[in-house]
């Protein structure tokens, strides 16, 4: 089957790497701006010449794909959204762009369709910025758009009978947290209660429809809109936080697979609650197979690789309170045969501890504290010598012993002294 401009998909992908030749337009072939004078744009996971269009070329491609679509699925396909070269979501300015057509060519075409509106709608509201004025603007008019269509649908006598079995209460249930979410972001206290509204209505219906994940996600949104109404940070429960992360991500995995942005979003969720319940070597783990997952489909500049790999340097910070000075540094390496580790700091929280105002020391390792959650592993153990060689993380501390949690499964936590411990920096 053809593509409906009859233009063959990987027509201009050869030879970016050595400059042999420049990149095109695969749908025009044209290698300069098109008619406007907007240049060739390329925003998705496609890498050396490949995938590279004029925005007007996608639209139009779009377009006819999405008639063509309609017409044998009842919906409008994903050429919108998804780059035909290498079958990954289209990002940051160009998603952009793409979901604002996407919106227009379904009001010219099919307003009639409500499913297919709102759905389109929803997209474009996942890429608006509340802090940009029009963004706002074009918001709230999606937000009342959105709640007539619904209202509209549930007037209309045959809905009511299918209105949870036909997919329509789920709907529903999206679009009220979608208009949530956008009331929590503009942060206004006007706002944040009518987020609370919405976020609860959203909460009745998921719960309804035995949607647990939804309805989670809206509940843990409810208590930041709280929080903020009533001026106190949020409570987290780290133990329920790490189940619904970890919920969260195993729902996105088998739904959308490994390599999906959302999954590798996900996934870096439930890394930071591994971390924040002391589970280093877990989080480490789970975050290098992410940024290896996403470096590898999507490439090293897209922003799901830029974010995991971010994540990743940030968790192999081991931070180590230094007993003698009673602040928090981070150990670099150990030195003298092991009995001295170099650190770096103190850590400063505020935005203001600049890298120039920390110090780089070398201390005897008996000065050196691992935090909470730091990857260790055993050594110079004569009575438990099976454990040498196994890696944990730390947890309490207590009289010069730590209690250390191991990875290897059948292995109970052990307390251990901190002299038989060592960092380790670089996870085998």
């Amino acid at each position: 089957m053809t593509h409906p401009m009859s233009v063959e998909v990987n027509m201009c992908t050869n030879n970016a790497a050595d400059g042999s030749s420049s990149s095109c337009c695969w749908l025009c072939l044209g290698d300069g701006p098109d008619a406007s004078g907007m240049p060739l744009t390329r925003n998705c996971s496609c890498r050396g010449s490949s995938g590279f269009a004029h925005l007007s070329c996608i639209i139009r491609y779009a377009e006819i794909d999405g008639r063509n679509s309609f017409q044998s699925t009842g919906n409008i396909g994903a050429a919108f959204q998804e780059c035909p070269n290498c079958k990954q979501e289209f990002q940051n300015d160009l998603r952009y762009h793409l979901e604002r057509a996407r919106v227009s060519f379904i009001e010219k075409e099919f307003s009639n369709d409500h499913m297919v509106h709102l759905r389109a709608l929803i997209h474009r509201m996942r890429v608006l910025d509340v802090k940009s004025d029009v963004d706002k603007a074009e918001g709230d008019q999606i937000c009342f758009k959105m709640i007539s269509i619904i209202d509209e649908m549930k007037g209309h006598p045959s809905m009511q009978r299918d209105w949870k079995s036909g997919g329509f209460m789920k709907m529903e249930a999206v679009v009220l947290y979608v208009v949530g979410l956008f009331h929590m972001n503009i942060g206004s206290e006007e706002n944040l209660r009518e987020a609370l509204d919405y976020f609860r209505r959203a909460v009745d219906l998921f719960t309804l429809l035995g949607d647990e994940i939804n309805m989670m996600t809206a509940k843990k949104n409810i208590s930041k809109v709280e929080a903020k109404l009533h001026g106190v940070e949020v409570y987290y429960d780290e133990g329920s936080n790490l189940k619904f992360s970890q919920k969260q991500y195993n729902y996105w995995f088998e739904k959308l697979g490994e390599h999906h942005p959302i999954t590798i979003r996900r996934g870096e969720l439930y890394a930071h609650a591994l971390y924040c319940s002391n589970q280093g070597v877990a989080a480490e783990r789970l975050l290098t197979k992410l940024a290896a997952i996403s470096r590898q489909v999507h490439g090293p500049t897209h922003n799901s690789t830029l974010s995991a790999a971010s994540a990743l340097k940030d968790i192999k910070e081991r931070r180590v309170f230094i007993d003698s000075r009673k602040e928090w540094f981070h150990a670099l390496r150990y030195e003298n045969d092991g009995l001295s580790c170099v650190v770096k700091g103190p850590v400063v929280e505020s935005a203001h501890g600049y890298e120039d105002h920390m110090m780089t020391l070398s201390l005897p390792i008996t000065d050196v504290l691992p935090a909470p959650g730091t990857p260790v592993v055993c050594q110079g153990l004569s009575e438990r010598a099976h454990l040498n060689g196994k890696i944990g993380d730390t947890q309490g501390f207590n009289g010069g012993q730590f209690e250390v949690h191991f990875e290897e499964a059948g292995l109970e936590p052990a307390i251990i002294k901190h002299e038989n411990l060592r960092i380790v920096f670089e996870l085998p």
